[in-house]
């Protein structure tokens, strides 16, 4: 239901259950095959639309939103009467929400309009908090209502908007891909491969050692499969220059390189990634592939064979071939893709379905806002101009207009209103898109099935036609606006080193499809150097350079050239090649150094906690500037103290690197419990065995940070391979939950072979692996210290969580296990970081024994287990500034040290008490008795148990009835008021019609009520017995 102001018949009285003070900020429609990647983009929309007052469907208000289930009703914030609404809706109509960690006061929520009809629209609301804390618990609420609608309607919710693009990931490493003539192989061909890739291997090997050379630039290695079952000739494959736009040629050259890959099952299609890379190199439709099979003798290994539309000749099929971690995990992967297919198939026939393949408008605008998000905004600039420079000359003239006539301010605010042109575009063009493998309506109805079959042959020919025509056409159109990209780009980034230049030089299409390469002053707008602007050149000016038409010859006769004039041109072409592949290595340079800093701009998004000053931050500039940093031990006592006036947010990944070396100078672990030598790079190249919890737990590592959000972007993707060669690395410990909290954090100041090295220190140095263990001991005595502290420090809140039977592992385990970073700010967490790499892990303690004292009388004032536990996990990490630094200040000042000793010593003994001890002998009959009657009360205690949950479930029984009962009193009670509403205002209508009747006509009037009621007296009187 789309918004629109009215007033409703309902009773004024009605209160909701909840009520939340929001500003709307408006709605849109938009088209149902809208996904994932487009959302923050129409975000972005209906929050520009508000903020600059334009017309729209709603403009931005003050309101309240009331959550009744199951109704959500959005009321202005200045009336009080709920009978006027500005929109209403039912929850559970509600698909999807969208709160994007960029800005957390903003959220929004797609509702259906038609949920039975797939190919409806939906429309997009748009909110706005003031706190942005409070937006989660509007969301909760909003998905309990849902829930509670969904529930009484005993309807399942569907589910197959949210599982749109989802998909499945494995880990596998990519061995070779091999050219076969048939789409259908034999059962043995995975086998053979990996013979063949062997032998090649082995060849390869000897051949360095006989040459001397290293073979890293060695082209890639295609196998030729035709009707045998393998043939023994190799082709080597050409080289060509890497590019994510050609992932077939992207393959490992050799055993050396690392070719782990994350391969992808999506809904649609696979596709391998690279984490080293952070792109995708491979990219595969389900239509595509033609089937798939697994190693007979070589059971971890797998393939599949696909087209290969690059290649031609009478190979026409490629087997890409992979290895897993084990048999079981390339089950796991088959049947997966087995499962994927079927349901790609259901799909696409199935007619409740959303309708949607390769060739949609609105498939192509997800793989656009799928490939820009998270980029900075003049590298998604290009990708759009790119975009762009697919569609046709008018489309491009409309879009161009519509833009430059809203004058951007930025090219983040561009993107957004040209990727606005383009979704209007690409549903306008939806409506009328025929898909692959329909056939268009045909308005004759006599049409017969052999000419449906010829139209749709020829729609298929002009298909091939369309794609031949447009490939020529844009491989000429993409070298030239390739070049006018880079001259463009170059300029503007060379802008401030480079003013001594008076012009600009750039090259666009005009309106004749030729290339123009003209030179523009310096007052024009920076905006007309746009590579796709349609303004045509102007032939009065005078061109620094200007392509030769065929009326224009060098010799000056019309239509000849010489072979001089000819030598002249292809020197001209090679020197601007050349000038254009050194302008093509410096901007890639400068865009690397500015995509640097920008991500390292996104990893520092964080309130610092107690800042330093400008006297610290020089002192820790001379201190990392010291060329003896890592070879001469400092003073203990000074590094502690700059350590607590502060640390520099910007420099803060280097002070942890030197303070971890300044530990191994002072301590030198046992040679038997230092970590293994095994080099970071060698690491990544194996499997892991732990790729399912590590991805699994990728989206839940810091979800709400800018550089984490991204599903297996460069931060994931990054954090995925730290985890996997930790986990290789240290074999006891493998993957626990908790390292990757500790891994994220480092990642967020430092590169990931740092982060390694420092995630060793953490580990190995200062022994917190001994927590992750699988036996878990060491958590198990820290849990114990920390109830000691309690006990020996706060002996009222001790006491008060012994009642209520709460230990520390209810609500501190999560503490320990990620070092506070999993619940507490990043400020907060990264200062506890500084403390630790000075003090160890005697921070944790004293930091948390800080954090329960200073909330000691809020938790005595709770009374009950549910309030209390909730406190201590929602409650406490909800710290403000002024708490954080008090904390910090606090555990700085605080020593536990040897008490946290005597408790270990404690504990130990204890438990050797408990397990020496034997139980004594006369005691022996007694304990049978006691487990024999602690049986019996086992029984009684379930017998008790069943007849409660019997009891429960009447009383739910009863109070559903009862409810239903009030309902109906409530619905009759609104009847009889509303009836008597209608009887005084009949009355009042009588007494109206009396006093205008005159008196002779009154007294029939009473005579006929007289004898009306003596007959009805009459007729109860004859009723009696």
């Amino acid at each position: 239901m789309f918004p629109a102001a009215f007033t409703g018949n309902n009773d004024s009285n009605q209160k909701a259950d909840k009520r939340f003070a929001l500003c709307y900020m408006g709605w849109s429609s938009l088209d149902r095959r809208t996904t994932l990647p487009m959302l923050p983009w129409l975000v972005a929309e209906i929050r520009r639309k508000s903020e600059k007052n334009e017309s729209g469907p709603a403009q931005a208000r003050e309101v309240q939103l009331y959550l009744s289930p199951p109704l959500i009703r959005c009321v202005p914030a200045n009336s009080s009467n709920l009978s006027a609404f500005i929109f209403e809706h039912k929850a559970q109509f509600i698909s999807r929400f969208i709160h994007n960690s960029h800005d957390l006061s903003h959220f929004a929520y797609l509702i259906r309009s038609q949920p039975d009809n797939p190919e409806s629209e939906m429309a997009c609301h748009v909110f706005k908090a003031c706190d942005p804390n409070q937006v989660p618990e509007v969301i909760s609420s909003i998905r309990q209502v849902s829930k509670a609608a969904l529930k009484e309607e005993s309807k399942p919710k569907q589910e197959s908007d949210e599982s749109f693009y989802n998909s499945q990931k494995f880990e596998v490493l990519y061995c070779g891909k091999v050219t076969v003539n048939h789409k259908k192989a034999p059962s043995t061909l995975i086998d053979d491969c990996i013979d063949k890739f062997r032998q090649h291997e082995i060849e390869r090997k000897r051949l360095r050692l006989l040459n001397g050379q290293r073979s890293s630039t060695e082209a890639p290695v295609e196998f030729i499969v035709g009707d045998n079952p393998l043939s023994s000739s190799l082709c080597e494959g050409s080289t060509r220059r890497r590019h994510a736009s050609a992932p077939n040629n992207v393959q490992p050259s050799d055993a050396d390189k690392n070719r782990t890959m994350l391969f992808q099952v999506g809904r649609f299609e696979v596709n391998l990634i690279s984490p080293d890379t952070k792109s995708v190199v491979l990219e595969k439709n389900f239509k595509d592939i033609s089937s798939c099979s697994q190693g007979v003798k070589q059971t971890d290994h797998f393939g599949f064979i696909c087209r290969d539309v690059v290649e031609s000749g009478p190979a026409q099929y490629v087997c890409y071939v992979f290895q897993c971690a084990s048999e079981s995990l390339v089950d796991e992967v088959m049947l997966t893709m087995k499962q994927a297919f079927t349901t790609a198939a259901a799909l696409q026939s199935s007619k409740n379905q959303i309708k949607l393949c390769e060739a949609c408008p609105m498939h192509d605008l997800h793989k656009l806002c799928e490939r820009i998000e998270g980029l900075y905004p003049p590298r998604a600039k290009l990708a759009i101009q790119k975009y762009l420079s697919q569609l046709s000359d008018n489309e491009q003239v409309n879009i161009f207009e519509r833009v430059q006539k809203m004058k951007p301010a930025s090219d983040h605010e561009e993107n957004e209103l040209v990727i606005l042109h383009l979704r209007q575009l690409c549903e306008t063009k939806q409506k009328s898109h025929v898909h692959i493998g329909e056939v268009p309506q045909q308005n004759a109805s006599g049409s017969t099935v052999t000419s449906d079959n010829s139209i749709a042959g020829r729609n298929k020919l002009d298909v091939l036609k369309n794609k031949a025509r447009s490939s020529l056409t844009s491989s000429l159109e993409n070298i030239f606006s390739r070049v006018c990209v880079c001259v463009v780009r170059l300029c503007l980034s060379l802008q401030w080193y480079c003013q001594q230049y008076h012009s600009t030089v750039t090259v666009f299409f005009s309106s004749g499809k030729s290339l123009s390469i003209c030179c523009f002053s310096d007052h024009m707008d920076g905006r007309e150097l746009l590579p796709l602007s349609p303004r045509a050149l102007n032939q009065d000016q005078d061109p620094q350079v200007s392509p030769l038409s065929p009326e224009q010859g060098f010799g000056g006769e019309k239509g000849r050239r010489s072979p001089s004039d000819y030598r002249a041109l292809w020197k001209k072409a090679i020197h601007q090649q050349i000038l254009l592949i050194r302008m093509e290595k410096e901007n890639q340079r400068l865009e690397a150094s500015r995509d640097e800093l920008h991500i390292r701009k996104m990893k520092l998004d964080y309130q610092e906690v107690c800042p330093c000053s400008k006297e610290v931050q020089a002192l820790w500039d001379r201190k990392l500037s010291s060329p003896c940093r890592t070879k001469v031990q400092w003073d203990k006592e000074e590094i502690h103290s700059a350590v607590c006036q502060g640390v520099p947010k910007s420099r803060r990944g280097e002070v942890w690197l030197l303070l971890s070396q300044q530990y191994r100078l002072r301590h030198r672990l046992p040679q038997r419990q230092q970590p293994p030598e095994t080099p970071y790079q060698d690491l990544l190249k194996q499997l892991t065995a732990q790729q399912h919890a590590i991805l699994v737990d990728l989206g839940r590592t810091f979800p709400t940070h800018q550089y984490f959000s991204t599903q297996l972007g460069a931060g994931q993707l990054s954090l995925y391979n730290l985890l996997k060669a930790y986990s290789l690395l240290d074999t006891e410990v493998g993957y626990c939950q908790g390292i990757s909290f500790v891994a994220g954090l480092l990642l967020l100041h430092m590169s990931e072979e740092q982060a390694f090295d420092t995630l060793k220190f953490l580990m190995y140095d200062l022994s917190i692996r001994r927590q992750y263990r699988p036996d878990m001991i060491s958590l198990q005595i820290q849990m114990y210290q920390l109830s000691r502290l309690l006990h020996d420090y706060h002996r009222n809140l001790y006491t008060h969580l012994e009642e209520h039977e709460i230990c520390p592992s209810l609500y501190a385990a999560p503490w320990f296990l990620t070092l506070f970073a999993s619940q507490f700010p990043l400020g907060f967490v990264a200062r506890i970081f500084d403390l630790l790499f000075v003090q160890g892990t005697e921070v944790i303690f004293k930091v948390a024994l800080c954090l329960l004292s200073s909330h000691e009388g809020e938790i005595l004032e709770c009374d009950g287990f549910e309030s209390i536990v909730d406190y201590l996990k929602s409650t406490i990490p909800t710290l403000t500034h002024s708490q954080m630094e008090e904390m910090i200040t606090k555990a700085i000042e605080m020593d536990i040290s040897k008490q946290l000793h005597a408790y270990e010593v404690e504990y130990h003994v204890l438990q050797d008490e408990l397990s020496d001890a034997p139980p004594p002998s006369e005691d022996s009959d007694r304990l049978d008795k006691l487990e024999k009657a602690n049986v019996q009360l086992k029984k009684q205690n379930m017998d008790l148990l069943e007849k409660l949950q019997a009891a429960r479930l009447k009383i739910q029984t009863l109070e559903s009835s009862v409810e239903s009962f009030l309902s109906r009193e409530s619905k009759m009670k609104h009847l009889i008021r509303s009836l008597e509403q209608e009887k005084a205002s009949y009355q009042k209508t009588i007494e109206r019609m009396r006093s205008s009747l005159p008196s002779d006509a009154m007294a029939d009037v009473e005579m006929t009520q007289l004898k009306s009621s003596t007959n009805g007296k009459a007729k109860e009187t004859c009723k009696k017995p």
